[in-house]
């Protein structure tokens, strides 16, 4: 008894010590009770200022904070003082102010819209042409079939072909970013031609005799069939049967959305300058055009860090890494960037 006593009178003073140490760490922090908030919009292409994700910096007290998509932000147990808030988003112009608070203040409607200088160059940001696979459909599910596809498509004599067709000057792409966007590398290299290669993988997936699919495309546009009708010659060196399908635009960006098509061509024109945007958009896993319905948890987890990384250098590191993986993932065949 008197050692249940004993164990008893021991947890008593242990919890008092720890309920000291409680009372005492919140007298030391209730000095930074104050908090700002407010909303970063910044300038989209085409659409105007919409809420955005960008990097937040309260200079003088190290606090570190990144909006969420819908553009909030709030930055919670700010000393009082003077601070300067400091706005990053690639691409655009930096905006700061000057905040005064006070202890317990509450400072609402600190917002930021980000210039559309750069914005307005289009030629800055470009875009992509892509043949997109939906993941959820067998066998595009397969990573080896993917890749089969990628190896087949000479992407040099199609892309020549195009640009003496229709008299343009199209660049091959080999990732999915566009070529001149702040982050992607010229040192990525997509799947050279070769259908040899192209065809092992075909073995090694199982679907050594091929398999028919249905390629969509946006019905009325000459370049599009053009590009359909020399996709299928390519993959029909390795046994697969293309079926092109034509649809009107409407009908068929519906179809994409509803992710009810397996294999279609799309193209992807940059909103704003800064890559984060453009990977989350077709790549992140909440991503509003992601019609590959591409999941992959440490692509999402890296594009959440680059939008969180204020250092260039470590920007750059991130997104290389990004776009390497998705395109040994292989969600899509890059055909070419638009714009020069």
């Amino acid at each position: 008894m008197k050692k249940f006593l004993l164990i008893g009178i021991i947890l008593l003073i242990c919890t008092s010590n720890i309920l000291v140490n409680l009372a005492e760490c919140s007298s030391q922090t209730s000095i930074n009770t104050a908090k700002i908030s407010g909303v970063i919009k910044a300038y989209w292409n085409k659409v105007g200022y919409k809420p955005s994700v960008a990097r937040i910096d309260i200079l003088d007290t190290g606090l570190f904070t990144v909006s969420s998509s819908h553009g909030n932000y709030i930055i919670n147990n700010v000393p009082a003082g003077q601070h300067t808030i400091k706005v990053f988003k690639r691409g655009y112009r930096l905006i700061q102010k000057v905040i005064n608070i006070s202890e317990g203040q509450k400072i609402t409607n600190v917002d930021f819209n980000l210039g559309d200088k750069k914005t307005q160059e289009k030629e800055a940001m470009g875009g992509v042409l892509y043949l997109c696979f939906n993941l959820d459909y067998e066998p595009l599910n397969n990573l080896k079939v993917r890749q089969a596809l990628n190896c087949v498509i000479d992407k040099k004599a199609l892309v020549d072909k195009i640009n003496s067709k229709y008299g343009i000057e199209y660049r091959i792409a080999q990732h999915p970013l566009p070529w001149n966007m702040f982050g992607t590398s010229s040192n990525i290299v997509g799947y050279p031609y070769n259908v040899d290669k192209a065809k092992e993988l075909l073995l090694q997936a199982g679907y050594s005799d091929g398999f028919n699919i249905d390629l969509y495309y946006s019905k009325g546009n000459s370049r599009l069939e053009f590009i359909t009708k020399e996709i299928k010659k390519y993959l029909a060196q390795i046994g697969i049967k293309v079926n092109r399908k034509e649809k009107k635009w409407d009908q068929l960006s519906s179809m994409i959305v509803k992710g009810k098509l397996p294999f279609f061509i799309l193209g992807w024109i940059a909103d704003t300058p800064d890559a984060t945007d453009y990977l989350y958009s077709l790549y992140h896993s909440k991503g509003s055009a992601n019609n590959s319905h591409y999941h992959n948890s440490i692509i999402d987890n890296q594009i959440k860090q680059a939008q969180e990384t204020i250092d260039n250098e470590s920007f750059v590191q991130l997104i290389q890494q990004i776009e390497n993986t998705i395109v040994d993932d292989a969600p899509a065949i890059y055909l070419y960037y638009y714009f020069q």
